[in-house]
């Protein structure tokens, strides 16, 4: 890693990876089972402005049944993969950040060898780690093992991610955080949160991370 550059430090689902849209339609089969309500695309601009715990509310989500929804989805996000693309020119901008010497890696809760395959699959370029974190919440934990681990410092550090979690864990980590609107959160997502910067674009996020590294 190169010290004089910050780590660059990607989530993957919603981020890289444009699974948010098979992510519902796995959630929406599993609605009879678990008892809560289908989700419709035309209501996800208020979803997002509620903020999780008030739009699993709404949906009949029941809290303690969480993390077992997200098991089994995630087990079957496996299988279906192959029906997930990358984000348009998302390829491009990792690779020019590589090639002006930032460090990268990707800190998600999905399945590291599962998120490896896809990259292989997809022809990303080299990242410097995969860290997988089986939590819905508490990446703030993992940043800060991160850091811990390879030897940075928390100015050296700048999250990008898709959801409000995402700014809460890297503002408790101490750490640098932009949020992009193409994910699961939306720009809406992010109405009554306070990230580094909100960007709409891979070359948006380009041109900030270099602004931020300046």
């Amino acid at each position: 890693m190169d010290k004089n550059k910050p780590t660059i430090i990607f989530d993957f689902d919603g981020t890289l990876a444009d699974s948010v849209g098979l992510m519902i339609a796995l959630y929406n089969e599993h609605a009879g089972q678990f008892g809560y309500q289908v989700v419709k695309l035309s209501e996800f601009p208020a979803l997002r402005r509620m903020g999780y715990r008030k739009a699993l509310k709404s949906k009949g989500v029941k809290y303690r049944v969480l993390p077992r929804i997200a098991k089994i989805l995630a087990s079957q996000m496996r299988d279906r993969m192959s029906e997930v693309e990358p984000y348009e020119d998302i390829i491009e901008t990792l690779q020019e950040l590589r090639a002006d010497g930032f460090s990268i890696g990707i800190l998600t809760s999905n399945q590291a060898d599962l998120v490896k395959d896809f990259l292989l699959a997809h022809k990303f370029p080299e990242f410097d780690f995969v860290v997988s974190e089986k939590t819905l919440f508490g990446k703030d934990k993992a940043l800060k093992r991160i850091i811990q681990r390879y030897g940075l410092t928390r100015e050296q550090v700048i999250y990008v991610g898709d959801e409000p979690r995402d700014v809460h864990a890297s503002l408790k980590a101490g750490v640098a955080v932009i949020a992009v609107s193409w994910g699961l959160g939306g720009k809406e997502g992010f109405d009554k949160e306070a990230p580094t910067a909100l960007v709409d674009t891979p070359l948006e996020l380009k041109e900030t991370i270099g602004e931020l590294s300046v």
